[in-house]
């Protein structure tokens, strides 16, 4: 009985989650707000205030008296192939004029250069400073464009020349999650959160990757990459499972999410996988509870609360592998000497 509830709960919330319409926040007079949360699940805590405005510095010379000027000195730069020296010019220009409209258009060529010299995650950063500080003038799906197309450059090359990881993956998902923060209806945020989820997957944080990937189910049930996150959270879940295989939760609540994506994605091109798994914790399942229920047969119990331990068990598991042998065992107790009152 317990098992029909977790399953019966967990699949109206899985396909509550899938359903567009109350996934997001909707309704007359709501026009064109955000979702339900404003916080993404399993993300790192992104700083949530401004980044710091420029300041003038001895580093960066001007060249010029005003701003068209200082932006024609290093246009000129950057054509010449001086990229670092274009880069300074860029740089002073924003911190002397921030208000005018050269100091935008500095900015994205700023970040354009630090692209052109390679400088990658400098120029992700950059374009973040004009989402944040010129989102108004900025070409914004242009700019989350860069940022994906960045983020995933530095995901897939990684490594020095030898083929040896540079760093760790932190700041890779750190940018991923903040394209999603910066864009969270932009064609390619459920692809970014599918990289957050991979990523947290990889460094074995199944718990935090599930999170993710149920956010993305959430948020975009009808996308392509919702069929990849069924699958990955299902997995996620299985692993955790197995790992700890002593925790009837979490084999609980595993059980009933397989069951609820299979029946809400029939069709699931892994559902071969899904299905294994499914049968596997399952029996996982009712070895738990078998084991549960010898244990108040073994030690010095009364007879009373070794035949309701496997009646519980019966309740439930009475056409498993076990039940046959519960049954048997639970005649042989029903033969013993009566529990004498206390």
């Amino acid at each position: 009985m317990r098992q029909e509830i977790y399953f019966i709960i967990c699949t109206l919330l899985f396909c509550v989650a899938l359903h567009p319409a109350l996934a997001q926040y909707g309704g007359p007079g709501m026009g064109n707000r955000g979702y339900a949360s404003d916080g993404f699940e399993g993300f790192e805590s992104l700083e949530d205030g401004r980044i710091k405005q420029k300041e003038r510095s001895i580093w960066f010379r001007l060249s010029a008296d005003t701003a068209s000027e200082q932006m024609a000195y290093c246009r000129q730069r950057e054509a010449d192939g001086k990229l670092n020296s274009a880069r300074k010019g860029y740089e002073a220009l924003v911190r002397k004029w921030p208000v005018t409209l050269e100091a935008t258009q500095a900015q994205l060529a700023l970040a354009n250069v630090q692209e052109k010299r390679k400088q990658y995650g400098k120029a992700f950063d950059e374009y973040q400073y004009a989402l944040t500080h010129y989102a108004g003038n900025c070409p914004y799906d242009e700019i989350i464009d860069r940022q994906f197309r960045i983020a995933n450059y530095l995901l897939h090359n990684n490594t020095s020349m030898f083929g040896w990881v540079l760093s760790g993956t932190k700041d890779i998902r750190m940018r991923f999650e903040q394209i999603v923060v910066n864009a969270p209806r932009s064609p390619v945020a459920a692809e970014a959160m599918l990289k957050v989820g991979s990523i947290r997957e990889g460094d074995k944080d199944y718990e935090e990757a599930i999170k993710v990937y149920d956010g993305l189910l959430n948020r975009f049930p009808n996308s392509k990459e919702a069929v990849t996150a069924a699958y990955l959270s299902s997995k996620c879940r299985y692993t955790l499972s197995i790992k700890y295989g002593y925790n009837e939760n979490y084999c609980r609540e595993s059980i009933a999410f397989l069951k609820a994506a299979l029946l809400r994605m029939p069709n699931h091109p892994d559902q071969k996988d899904l299905k294994q798994w499914l049968l596997e914790l399952t029996d996982l399942l009712i070895e738990q509870n078998y084991q549960k229920a010898l244990f108040y047969d073994t030690k010095r119990y009364n007879t009373t609360a070794k035949v309701s331990a496997y009646r519980r068990f019966l309740a439930e598991f009475s056409d498993s592998k076990h039940g046959e042998t519960v049954r048997n065992r639970m005649d042989e107790l029903s033969l013993e000497q009566p529990d004498n009152p206390k």
